[in-house]
């Protein structure tokens, strides 16, 4: 029996249809003629040297994933490159502009724009990532020799007998299947007889690299501070100052010696930035002017935005800046791997999926607007709770190095082989 007997037809009667629709397309020009090429497995993009890896994305992933597999597979073959292929035209530009990876629309799921595509990028390997979404375009990388790859897989829906021969014989196509969860893994099992390696290893997810800093450095400012309560504003909004300083005056109620640290966006807005603040009456310091806090410091202006590691490795809380003015957010793992309990506004940005995995794991304070902020800072102040959040923040930070060890440590010795 043919279980891919269905698809085959589809694309025997489809193709004409969609060929001539994705002509139209390509005469319209611009945007729209790029996608219809590419959907007829065609690309102006020249295929890079070296090695290529191909990741297909039929569902969700975050794009710096795809930037820590690239980085940690480089360090084992630096001329490799990845490609990304995903069905959706909004989330191939994100991934695009996000990363500046190779990205791209997949062709349809018919032989020659199949075969089209293949021939142009020709992939040392594929990883697809959840699920199969096209089952003749991994079926024709099979054929190929093309060494395949099923990255968090989920629990496949098998309604019916042939649903169920069909998804047992496309999971035979991969050479490792790595499972979301012990569910999906069991659910894959069941399936019956399938001769692939197949465990639950967990999602990929971007391994953190926290900011470095000097070990003496942050021994002296610790010194410095002689045990002041320390909260941090990492980057805020101009628009943001007002409501960081508001809420300082608020914690300041149950922590008189508490000092705020203020990392502008840009070096060169610390010192007018310590201007404003000291005609409004607070006692300041500044980083770049050789300005060391003391018991009288009410702010320290930390115009020395390359020195970030060092002052999340010194407060114990940090608002990061853009969360409540809509506006670029830093890096929500720098702080969650460095044990700075975090804050952020409603505006989560380019963090969006990193701070709702902190949040599900109670691993940070999302506060709806800025009149809150004075309260999530007091609440952090009492070491249990930033503690807390700190350490479960770390354990989401760090928890995705097996599962890009185990996917990598399968896809090197294929590559190493070469396709078939």
């Amino acid at each position: 029996m043919d279980v891919l007997a269905l698809p085959r037809l589809r694309a025997q009667l489809g193709t004409p249809a969609w060929t001539r629709k994705l002509a139209v397309e390509i005469q319209r020009g611009g945007e729209a003629a790029r996608d219809a090429g590419e959907r007829l497995g065609r690309s102006d993009t020249p295929r890079p040297d070296g090695t290529l890896i191909w990741c297909h994305l039929p569902g969700t992933l975050e794009s710096g994933a795809l930037l820590s597999l690239r980085e940690r597979l480089r360090t084992e073959q630096a001329d490799l490159s990845l490609l990304v292929t995903t069905p959706d035209v909004g989330r191939c530009r994100k991934v695009a502009r996000e990363t500046m990876l190779l990205c791209q629309l997949p062709p349809l799921d018919a032989p020659a724009m199949i075969q089209r595509f293949l021939d142009h990028w020709r992939p040392d390997a594929a990883i697809w990532f959840e699920r199969v979404d096209a089952p003749l375009l991994l079926e024709a990388a099979a054929h190929a020799g093309i060494p395949l790859f099923l990255q968090d897989a989920t629990a496949p829906d098998v309604a019916s007998t042939r649903a169920r021969a069909r998804e047992r014989y496309l999971m035979g196509l991969f050479e490792r299947v790595f499972a979301q969860s012990v569910t999906d893994h069991e659910s894959i099992r069941a399936l019956g007889p399938i001769p692939t390696r197949i465990e639950a290893s967990g999602r990929l997810t971007p391994i953190a690299h926290p900011p470095s800093c000097l070990e003496a450095e942050r021994a002296a400012l610790a010194a410095a501070l002689r045990s002041r309560p320390v909260w941090l504003a990492s980057c805020p909004d101009p628009d943001e100052l007002d409501w960081i300083l508001e809420a300082h005056r608020q914690a300041r109620r149950s922590a008189h010696r508490l000092l705020l640290i203020l990392v502008p966006r840009s070096d060169a807005e610390g010192r007018p930035l310590a201007e404003r603040l000291r005609a409004d009456g607070w006692v300041v310091a500044r980083r770049d002017a050789d300005e060391e806090p003391d018991e009288g410091t009410d702010i320290f202006v930390a115009d020395s935005r390359e020195e970030l590691g060092l002052f999340y490795r010194l407060a114990p809380v940090t608002f990061l800046g853009g969360t409540l003015s809509n506006s670029a957010v830093p890096a929500a793992s720098d702080p969650a791997t460095l044990g700075s309990a975090i804050i952020a506004g409603p505006f989560t940005g380019n963090e969006a999926e990193m701070l709702r995995r902190l949040r599900r794991g109670g691993a940070c304070r999302l506060v709806p607007d800025a009149a809150r902020l004075g309260a999530a800072v007091t609440e952090l102040l009492a070491p249990d709770r930033a503690a807390q959040l700190a350490l479960n923040a770390w354990e989401i930070a760090s928890d995705g190095s097996p599962v890009m060890d185990r996917l990598v440590g399968a896809l090197l010795p294929a590559l190493r082989e070469g396709p078939a």
